[in-house]
């Protein structure tokens, strides 16, 4: 049996929960229970479907149909069936009904982590991928899509993970069983179908955004020196008693964030604290960060120090998960309005989302990055499949992709599962308004602004990062690329004859040896390369056990 080690994660705020659908081998499924990061009880105990939770989970029924849900991040009635409780409370959960019809569902984003594997009959399923690894017996194998999607995007596409024979519930899917049969179902939202509309105001988009953002007696809002947090900050002083602010450095070299934020909390008169890292957090924090987010990105290790003093806090938090993306058309490529030809669209979206990962790397031999860049664009076709033709393309593939895959670990793996989380961009009604928003609108950031303005003046115009780079300004180096990081890295790298192989002889040289590693030379852009490679060494040097023999064999030669 795999024993699991997953970092000591306390499941406070929202329950660990993990099961069995289908015709379940009950040792399987007594060692997925065994490998758990949190006592757990029963919670359903079927036929055909065994569900156990670390805490209650929130039941519904609606005629000869009931489910569960866990972790939903928008509140609203009770659903009526999984694709609801999917879109409507952006849940995870199960479904039984009468017929004798089954289903296990994620959100309809898939932001929530709905880990599986397909083993004899039945689908044994986790919110941690950890606790899958050690069933059947069998070793398992690199699956290098997802490895290259990791450098690619900075986190795995469609229903990929690390391992070939683990998968991820995509967005809007469920697994179903009826009559001895087990298959995949999928749907698309019904935000989907939202056009523009020009006559859509940026009031509206507020009002929008405000109904999502529940009152509470206590929270706590991460203020930055970007746009997200300075609008929910002000929607929050509007209906809640008592909020703080915390300001920590994003380690992007600039740390204007400290800067900005200063003045929106006095805008907003809100109490604010700030937190800043050593110049070595990202070498005590990196093994921290990888495990809780199960070795899958290789980004928010700055975030971790904040983590720490939030769980010690308690509050809830919220969050702006997504307000660039749907407001601002982040990540969003130039001309892709005018670019008719679906191919080259996709062309369009994986370039803006690779940003020069792999195009601009000198780093890995050129095998390595051909296989990538082939690998990481199928895996975004895949993944944008059925939005490919839609009016908002980039922005649905984002989101399901670098939004959820990368970026929403940081709050939900970092910040929770201790801590409470609320995420009034994700409520459907706020997506339905972003899709309503004309995309000749969002660029550049206009819509924005305005949003800003509508909803507090005060602190609308005030300097944020989402500006021009202000005059003299000087960029610092980042803890990522201090000697103490870049030691971490490589040592990780040279551990790993799989990780080492995949650089050319020259970087090799240059990079990897100590002697020869020169931190005031090193680029950003070796950086990112060097980090990625040494996420891929330390997560295959902590597996090694697991991994079937020859797993490490690079399929490049």
């Amino acid at each position: 049996m795999h024993r699991s080690s997953d970092p000591a994660l306390e499941f406070r705020s929202r329950p660990y929960v993990c099961g069995a659908l289908g015709e379940r081998d009950d040792a399987l499924l007594g060692a997925l229970v065994a490998d758990a990061p949190s006592a757990l009880k029963t919670a359903i105990a079927g036929d055909r479907l065994a569900l156990l939770a670390s805490h209650r989970l929130r039941p519904w029924r609606s005629g000869g149909r009931k489910g569960l849900l866990w972790n939903p991040l928008a509140d609203g009635p009770p659903p009526r069936g999984w694709r609801e409780a999917s879109e409507s409370r952006m849940s995870a959960g199960v479904e039984t009904g009468d017929d004798g019809r089954v289903a296990v569902h994620t959100d309809a984003l898939g932001m929530q982590d709905v880990y599986f594997r397909r083993i004899g009959g039945a689908v044994y399923f986790a919110g941690r991928l950890e606790p899958l690894l050690g069933l059947g017996g069998a070793g398992l194998h690199i699956d290098w899509d997802a490895w290259a999607s990791i450098l690619a995007f900075t986190g795995p596409a469609g229903d990929a993970t690390p391992f070939a024979e683990v998968r991820r519930l995509r967005a809007a899917e469920a697994w179903t069983w009826q009559e001895g049969t087990l298959r995949l179902e999928s749907f698309e939202p019904s935000w989907t179908g939202v056009e523009p509309d020009p006559g859509f105001t940026p009031a509206d988009a507020v009002d929008a955004v405000a109904q999502a953002v529940d009152p509470t007696r206590k929270t706590v809002i991460a203020l930055s020196g970007g746009w997200d947090s300075r609008l929910l900050g002000a929607l929050a002083t509007r209906r809640r008693r008592r909020m703080r602010a915390w300001t920590t450095s994003p380690d992007d070299g600039l740390d204007l964030d400290l800067e900005y934020a200063g003045p929106v909390a006095a805008a907003l008169g809100v109490r604010r604290q700030v937190l800043i890292p050593g110049e070595d957090a990202w070498a005590e924090d990196h093994t921290a960060v990888r495990e809780r987010t199960a070795f899958q990105t290789t980004l928010h290790t700055w975030m971790m120090p904040l983590a720490r003093e939030l769980h010690r806090d308690g509050s809830p938090v919220l969050d702006g998960l997504a307000g660039d993306v749907l407001f601002k058309a982040l990540l969003v490529p130039g001309g892709i309005d005018d670019e008719r030809d679906p191919g080259r669209r996709l062309r369009l979206i994986w370039e803006e989302l690779e940003g020069n990962r792999l195009r601009g790397n000198a780093l890995l031999r050129p095998e390595v990055l051909g296989s990538f860049t082939e690998r990481s664009e199928r895996a975004l076709a895949a993944a944008a499949a059925g939005v490919a033709g839609h009016h908002a393309a980039a922005t649905l593939a984002t989101l399901r992709t670098r939004t959820a895959r990368s970026i929403a670990p940081a709050p939900l793996w970092l910040m929770g599962p201790e801590v409470a989380l609320e995420f009034p961009f994700l409520h459907p009604e706020v997506l339905k308004a972003a899709l309503r928003v004309p995309l000749e609108a969002k660029v550049g950031g206009g819509f924005y602004r305005r949003m800003l303005a509508a909803a507090h003046p005060a602190s609308a115009g005030l300097p944020s990062t989402n500006d021009p780079l202000p005059e003299g300004v000087r960029w610092r180096r980042r803890s990522q690329a201090q000697a103490s990081a870049l030691k971490a890295a490589t040592d990780h790298i040279r551990s790993s004859e799989a990780a080492a192989a995949l650089f050319t002889r020259e970087a090799a040289a240059r990079l990897l040896e100590p002697e020869a590693l020169d931190p005031s030379r090193v680029k950003m852009a070796h950086v990112r390369v060097l980090h990625w490679a040494s996420l891929f060494a330390q997560w295959h040097d902590r597996y090694r056990a697991v991994l079937a023999d020859g797993a490490g064999d690079l399929p490049f030669d």
